[in-house]
């Protein structure tokens, strides 16, 4: 985790905010791990989306010729 961390605030409405101190509970981890990591996934996923990862150049020194 990095070293400096900010503070976000959200709103979530009760019967969500309930499932989600019971999921904390039941995989052992804190709500905010929860959270940080569904960001983490949520951004890197859009990442992928939008910045496809092009094939991997392959320069005439690394090509096999037969």
């Amino acid at each position: 985790m990095p070293d400096k961390t900010t503070r976000l605030t959200i709103l979530i409405d009760h019967p969500t905010k309930q499932k989600l101190e019971t999921l904390s509970e039941t995989v052992d981890l804190t709500v905010s791990q929860i959270l940080r990591k569904l960001i983490r996934n949520h951004l890197q996923e859009y990442e992928e989306q939008t910045n496809p990862i092009a094939p991997p150049h392959v320069s005439e020194d690394s090509a096999t010729y037969t």
